[in-house]
């Protein structure tokens, strides 16, 4: 099986701001500190979406909100 490298997107403080917004929400939601190995998931999590052209601040959220994690097999 041949395996597909994907560009990962520039990111830039848009983005990066983006994505502290959705984490500090989640954190916030679920009682966790930014810190916590719980939250480290979740931005690892956006990070991937992100990478996969997920780009919607609401879309973001969800998914992570629904916990839909993208498998690193």
């Amino acid at each position: 099986m041949r395996r597909i490298e994907l560009a990962k997107p520039v990111l830039i403080s848009r983005v990066t701001d983006m994505i502290d917004r959705i984490l500090q929400c989640w954190c916030e939601e679920n009682g966790y500190p930014r810190g916590s190995v719980e939250a480290g998931r979740k931005a690892k999590s956006l990070l991937q979406w992100i990478e996969l052209g997920v780009t919607d601040e609401a879309e973001l959220s969800d998914l992570i909100r629904n916990d839909i994690v993208i498998n690193s097999r």
